[in-house]
């Protein structure tokens, strides 16, 4: 017994805006990050450089 493509339009819509949700959140911390991909589980060496403030001792 075939499925009447109506029962699988709510589907299509959600794998649709989950798509279109997960492209623009995507896109969105790239152009925060200054075109540069996001960097995930930093080592503690990333995490205390980071922290870091570079001044001059004057």
């Amino acid at each position: 017994m075939p499925v009447p493509f109506e029962t699988l339009l709510p589907y299509g819509i959600m794998i649709v805006m989950f798509g279109a949700t997960g492209t623009g959140l995507a896109a969105f911390k790239t152009w925060q990050n200054e075109g540069k991909r996001p960097r995930y589980s930093l080592d503690q060496w990333d995490k205390q450089s980071k922290d870091l403030s570079f001044t001059s001792p004057e």
